[in-house]
């Protein structure tokens, strides 16, 4: 290129730029002024800030600049920057929970862009016959199954091999998914939200609910997880373990009255269900805790009678057993652990509302009595924080009628004292409840004093002993079940370009849809177990 029109010729020419027929080598034109003229314009480049890819930080202060005038100037600048890296901040960051990726597939990818350049990888120039130390920050086991076994297809026998096949293992174990955690199936994600998983609304044919819905922690909106692989159902029990939620029994009153034995695990890590064995017997108007390794079903009815049975979940054998029972039948009661021990509170025995407190220890596999809550209720929330308990919401007939108990009781375990603290603004009979950021949230429910159910969310702040407005549901719902538990950031950050192909992976490949669900599970119709 010859910006000023003066060229200097190297070789012979007929006219200008042709070569003479019986020529075949190839002309060179020089520019005098091009090198003057070229750094010219990347000085104007500069002046006027345009094009600038690069920012490098000396002393701490940012500095634009143009990659390849970086390059042609230097060859510290010729590798990639990345590369450049010291190798522990490297293998720090890749394993750190707060790495911003869409997908596991990247932290892959970024381990072998340390080693080789993007050609080499993009050409298959890779050797994995020698141990690459930062494959160990790859939690493989957060990589979809089918993704795996084609990568592990393509690989003789080499230390990723085996970490592949760690992988695979634990996917194909999928009913003891729960008591293989490791640092290597920890979503990489902070997010803990708050979930909630069916209810009965009161404004849709379809009244019994199969949706899971969280509260983004990023928009500050209800969002749906597009689990359609959950059941229709309504006051299901509920627990966490290991960031894996447990939905068991409950109302299931889609044709009448009807107990459910039946229960569910959802992982979020591939939003994924699997139906772990029922439980002994039918149990609704219960309540599910998690304590230690354990999940415990408490007392409830089935509509035939009233329970006083509790059985325990072992998530390493799959399998439930009966513990000690209490000691008289009780619905609609709720509870919570706290300092190891299970503690349950009021709920209804025929027709009279409770303001007993039981407490039950693991340990020793004994219920023992403690000092009586300050008012009777039942189908009311109970959530452990700081040391304390609250028993908050659900209804009571001191007055003739069914009315909402706005009194929120708060327990001292270690005085097996009550006290009354600051009480609710609206009833929440049936509603949703979970703690997140030390501050315990009651999601819907129903009110006896407005004969309906409820959208609204109290949030209750200990600390300031206030009642806050919550962002509402989007439609009025009772027998929510909620919890905390901590979600993918892809599905926080990207909740518009969701869709139920991209989350709901299915159900075991062993298990189809029809063993899951029942045809009673999609009736329509609208029954409470409250009424």
């Amino acid at each position: 290129m010859a910006e000023d029109g003066k060229l200097e010729v190297r070789s012979k020419t007929t006219n200008f730029g042709q070569r003479k027929s019986e020529e075949s080598g190839r002309h060179k034109y020089r520019s005098s002024s091009h090198s003057q003229n070229l750094l010219q314009g990347l000085v104007a480049l500069r002046s006027s800030g345009v094009l600038f890819d690069v920012v490098l930080f000396v002393e701490g202060k940012p500095i634009e600049a143009h990659r390849i005038l970086l390059a042609a100037s230097c060859d510290y600048f010729r590798t990639p920057v990345y590369r450049q890296l010291p190798f522990d901040k490297v293998y720090t960051l890749l394993s750190s929970n707060k790495l911003e990726v869409s997908s596991e597939n990247e932290v892959y990818e970024a381990c072998l862009h340390y080693y080789y350049t993007p050609e080499q990888v993009e050409n298959n120039q890779v050797s994995l016959k020698n141990s690459l130390k930062l494959l160990e920050t790859v939690r493989f086991t957060l990589m979809e199954k089918h993704i795996l076994k084609r990568l592990y297809s393509k690989l003789d026998n080499c230390p990723l091999r085996k970490m592949l096949w760690s992988a695979l293992h634990y996917h194909e174990m999928e009913e003891l998914q729960p008591v293989l955690q490791s640092p290597q199936t920890q979503l990489r994600s902070e997010f803990k939200c708050i979930v909630g998983f069916g209810g009965m609304y009161s404004s849709r044919m379809d009244t019994i609910s199969n949706e899971a819905k969280f509260l983004n922690p990023v928009t500050n909106e209800w969002t749906s997880l597009t689990t359609t692989r959950a059941p229709r159902m309504s006051n299901q029990g509920i627990a966490v373990l290991n960031n894996f939620v447990y939905l068991i029994g409950g109302d299931n009153n889609t044709s009448g009255f009807r107990a459910e034995s039946r229960c569910w695990r959802y992982d979020p890590r591939h939003n994924s269900w699997f139906q772990i064995q029922s439980l002994q017997q039918q149990h609704a108007d219960h309540c599910i805790c998690a304590a230690g390794d354990y999940l415990y079903a408490i007392a409830g009815r089935d509509y035939r009678k009233e329970l006083k049975v509790v059985e325990r979940y072992s998530p390493q054998t799959n399998t439930w057993e009966y513990v000690a029972p209490l000691e008289n039948e009780v619905y609609a009661h709720a509870g919570t652990v706290a300092g190891g021990k299970i503690y349950i509170t009021c709920g209804r025995r025929g027709c009279h509302y409770l303001k007993e407190t039981i407490c039950y220890d693991p340990q020793t596999d004994t219920w023992e009595s403690k000092a009586d809550s300050l008012i009777c209720r039942a189908w009311h929330g109970m959530a452990e924080l700081g040391g304390s308990l609250y028993v908050i919401g659900g209804s009571n007939d001191n007055y003739g009628t069914r009315k909402d108990v706005l009194v929120v009781a708060c327990y001292n375990p270690a005085t097996n004292e009550w006290t009354s603290v600051n009480p609710l603004p609206a009833g929440h009979g049936e509603a949703g409840i979970a703690v997140l950021d030390n501050q315990i949230y009651v999601l819907g429910g129903r009110s006896h004093d407005r004969c309906n159910l409820m959208d609204y969310v109290h949030i209750y702040d200990a600390a300031k002993d206030i009642w806050l407005n919550g962002t509402c549901l989007e439609d009025d719902l009772s027998g929510l079940a909620a919890c905390v538990v901590i979600l993918p950031r892809s599905v926080v950050m990207d909740t518009e370009n969701r869709t139920t192909e991209h989350l709901a992976f299915g159900v075991p490949v062993n298990q189809g849809l029809d063993d899951l669900l029942s045809a009673d599970d999609w009736d329509e119709s609208e029954n409470s177990s409250e009424d």
